[in-house]
């Protein structure tokens, strides 16, 4: 019997209709349990640096399997509300409570799938690795968003004015050193440049993507126009993410995760005219310390948000969906200088 092709193909798209599960079915309330924890784990390593002054921590886990993988962060600008990404192609947006000024918990968490052009989930893992978030407008999450992804580095932005997580996303330009870096070492750090000569345009930092003298390269973005430059690297760490501060400068979250190492966490800063055309930049340290001195786990995003009368700077680790041995942890501190 000949079945006209027409005929299979409304059944096949029938079908499909039926199997492949909507946004707003993937999209769902989640509970996240939140357990105190602290930064330091040795009495002698209490403040982690004169610049920096802790003001608490949670170890954040959930029975529902999606959540994990956390590689990019943003905050409200008075940090009662958070947006993360996860390298699985997740959206979890959830209030931020605080007791005595410190994070205490994690409210009305949502996770929701960050949709392709075509209103789908992406289905290849390539396609789904979110691996930075910068906010169009600081501190306004409920805005136009942009992500970064890493195994098939591109750049796109998330209008979340009018259909919140279930945006579609529009797709910018990168240049093309950065779409060419190596596999999984590429795209991981992206925040919009609010100050000086480059105010508006976007600035990227590669994981290990390094020039010649091995040194981490990155890029300036201003729409189809962009500049490279790199970073001095700091000993085995790689760049996970960046924070752009209220004065413009930039504050990197670095990451030195090998096997049979010690996890290290590193926090470098460095000024908004630091990185021009060629330029080398060496960013002043804040923060270096690395396991068993520290609760520092796989850290890969960071955000910052006023408290009150403090700068506050958020960290928070992807566990890499391996729950066995990897944990997901948030910490917070002040900026003191």
């Amino acid at each position: 019997m000949n079945i006209p092709a027409r005929v299979i193909v409304i059944v096949l798209l029938a079908i499909l209709a039926v199997t492949w599960p909507s946004q707003a079915q993937m999209t769902s309330k989640i509970s996240i349990d939140a357990k105190p924890a602290n930064f330091a784990r040795l009495s002698f390593g209490s403040p982690p640096s004169g610049q920096l002054e802790f003001r608490g921590g949670l170890l954040l886990s959930s029975t529902d399997e999606r959540f994990g993988g956390f590689s990019g962060l943003a905050f409200s600008a008075d940090g009662t509300a958070l947006l993360a990404v996860s390298d699985e192609g997740w959206w979890l947006r959830a209030d931020v409570e605080y007791h005595n000024d410190r994070p205490a918990a994690l409210a009305n968490a949502v996770l929701a799938p960050l949709l392709a052009k075509d209103g789908r989930r992406p289905k290849s893992k390539r396609n789904r690795d979110a691996e930075a978030i910068a906010l169009d407008r600081s501190g306004e999450i409920d805005g136009e968003v942009y992500v970064g992804f890493e195994s098939r580095a591109r750049l796109e932005k998330f209008d979340m004015r009018r259909h919140g997580l279930a945006a579609k996303p529009l797709r910018l330009h990168v240049p093309a050193s950065l779409a060419k870096g190596p596999y999984n070492r590429q795209f991981e750090a992206l925040g919009k440049l609010t100050h000086g000569p480059w105010r508006g345009s976007l600035i990227a930092l590669s994981e290990r993507n390094l020039d010649r003298e091995g040194n981490i390269r990155g890029w300036v973005i201003a729409g189809e126009t962009s500049h490279g430059f790199s970073i001095k690297r700091l000993e085995d760490y790689d760049i996970t993410d960046l924070a752009v501060m209220p004065d413009g400068s930039i504050v990197t979250l670095e990451r030195s995760y090998v096997t049979g190492g010690l996890p290290g966490m590193a926090l470098r800063r460095f000024p908004q005219a630091a990185p021009k055309p060629g330029a080398v930049v060496t960013p002043a340290l804040l923060f270096s310390g690395r396991q068993p001195f520290y609760l520092i786990d796989n850290m890969e995003g960071i955000a910052v948000h006023r408290w009150k009368d403090e700068l506050r700077i958020t960290v928070l680790s992807d566990d890499n969906y391996n729950r066995g041995a990897q944990r997901t942890v948030l910490f917070q501190f002040a900026l003191s200088k």
